[in-house]
């Protein structure tokens, strides 16, 4: 069901949901789905309107414009507007929804390298990540058969040696509008839902708890009105779901009195991102590459006809189609390979996870490397909220990001690029040029308009850390606060830590297992 808070009287109450959940973008939009048809009363708060498409308006986005610290302002003055959108469907509306599981390695911890873990395994997310991997439409769960994708792409990893220290591994992503915008893909069925209520023109203001901060007893909300605070309203839920994203879902809990706050102080630390450097080195080879091995490395459009029976075998179709209409029976995304390390490299470096695109030129006797990877923790890393600067609409304080980077980020970054160099000059490598500024401390880098400038991958997360003990974290294993009964967090903000993956594809996985858990309940 779909339904405006503009048009209802000031100062309403609505009250008697089982679930309301704040914020439709990617794990709003999960997590409600997936509740769709259950005994449960939800009711699923969005920020902006049932048509939102591409850009939200601008007073909607202007109470996402935060101030940044020293080191991000140098990387990305604009990151707190830029990187996200605020509006029905979230960020979702101006991704490619890039997917990979994260790997076995990255939710264990890491001596010598990060003491850091998740509070379970891979194997309790396989289940929810085949899942989150039809939203994108993406076919057969099979990231680790690179025989299979090899076949599919027409193409071939460079060939293996002993002691490599990295190896091919596959991507996909869906840059379908109609798929890769959830509210676009999912909106009929929300619409048509007889226990899900999609409230729009709904911003939470304020979170209200008992005096001792140990239970919600309501939120407070307010619409935005000719592009100005509007009309307030309350509502009273069982359970709340934060599903704001992995900044703003911080931003609520400190205007709430910092709830959800440990004995330690973590709220909000621990802040990390995915770095990136589009340019990083040059690679020219004494003879062009492959094109097999050319072709790994080439976003290309896949057509994968669906098995006629459930757990068949998706069938690869490259052929001209006749009729357009077939699409429509197809699952139609963009796959690629790229260069990730071996578990054994990891082990034997001490460093983060990370991931290697090579981008070849016409020619295919040169490429440009680009690097992405793996932080560690960082406690100074944080997100607080900045008194002296309030947001456009509502004159609540923006949130300030202090990003931070550590030695650590560094040296996986060093190590990476020479892992790389070693790799490619056994094959046939004759130069490889640094583009970005490697030397000095943590930070110490080229900063923009620089061409191998360092920059901020758009994955927030880590502010809000998932851990078995209290003492360790902000959330419990079932994403629930450790110090609040009925208040839990969807995104990006729980992972303890964050591989190389781009992360929307565990957010979603994460948000359907806290959705069978609030059924469980």
């Amino acid at each position: 069901m779909y339904l405006y808070a503009d048009r209802f009287p000031a100062g309403i109450r609505m009250t008697d949901y089982d679930v309301c959940i704040v914020g439709a973008g990617a794990a709003g939009i999960a997590i409600a789905r997936r509740l769709i048809g259950s005994p449960l009363r939800v009711l699923l708060l969005a920020s902006g309107s049932s048509n939102d498409r591409g850009r939200p308006v601008p007073a909607q986005q202007a109470i996402y414009k935060g101030t940044h610290g020293d080191f991000l302002s140098k990387v990305d003055p604009v990151f707190s507007d830029r990187s996200r959108l605020h509006m029905y469907g979230g960020t979702t509306n101006h991704f490619g929804f890039w997917s990979r599981p994260l790997d076995p390695i990255d939710f264990r911890s890491r001596p010598g390298y990060r003491d850091a873990s998740w509070p379970f395994d891979l194997t309790e997310l396989l289940p929810y990540y085949a899942a989150a991997h039809h939203f994108g439409h993406f076919g057969p769960f099979n990231y680790d058969d690179i025989a299979y994708w090899e076949r599919v792409l027409y193409a071939h990893s460079f060939d293996p040696q002993p002691g490599d220290a990295l190896t091919g591994a596959i991507m996909h992503a869906q840059y379908e509008e109609s798929l890769h915008d959830f509210q676009v893909q999912f909106g009929p069925e929300l619409s048509a839902a007889d226990n899900v209520m999609v409230l729009f023109n709904a911003h939470l203001i304020g979170i209200n708890t008992t005096p001792e901060q140990d239970k919600v007893k309501g939120l407070q909300c307010q619409t935005i009105e000719d592009g100005k605070a509007g009309r307030r309203f309350t509502v009273g839920a069982k359970r709340y779901v934060l599903a704001m994203g992995g900044i703003e879902n911080v931003r609520a809990l400190r205007l709430a009195g910092d709830l959800g706050q440990n004995a330690a102080g973590h709220l909000g630390r621990g802040f990390h991102v995915h770095p990136l450097l589009t340019n990083a080195a040059r690679v020219r080879f004494s003879a062009p590459v492959a094109t097999e091995i050319r072709s790994f490395f080439r976003d290309q459009q896949v057509r994968l006809e669906p098995p006629p029976i459930e757990g068949g075998t998706y069938r690869h179709d490259s052929a001209p189609l006749v009729n357009p209409e077939l699409l429509f029976d197809m699952c139609v995304f963009n796959a690629w390979g790229v260069l990730v390390p071996t578990e054994a490299a990891l082990e034997a470096e001490h460093i983060g996870n990370f991931r290697i695109i090579l981008r070849f030129n016409p020619a295919g006797d040169e490429a440009v490397v680009n690097l992405n990877w793996e932080q560690v923790p960082n406690e100074v890393s944080e997100i607080s909220v900045n008194p002296a600067q309030t947001d456009a609409v509502f004159g609540q304080p923006v949130a300030h990001i202090d990003w931070r980077m550590r030695e650590e980020d560094k040296r996986t970054a060093v190590r990476a690029l020479d892992l790389c160099e070693a790799y490619l000059r056994e094959r046939g490598a004759v130069e490889y040029e640094y583009i970005t500024d490697l030397s000095g401390g943590a930070e110490d880098w080229s900063f923009p308009p620089h061409p191998g400038a360092l920059a901020t991958g758009d994955h927030h997360m880590g502010a809000l850390r998932m851990s078995s003990d209290p003492a360790q974290g902000i959330v419990n294993p079932d994403s629930r606060l450790h110090t609040v009964e009925n208040l839990y967090v969807a995104g990006s903000a729980v992972f303890p830590t964050g591989g190389f993956a781009n992360s929307t594809l565990t957010i979603v996985a994460l948000s359907l297992r806290l959705a069978d858990h609030l059924k469980s309940r």
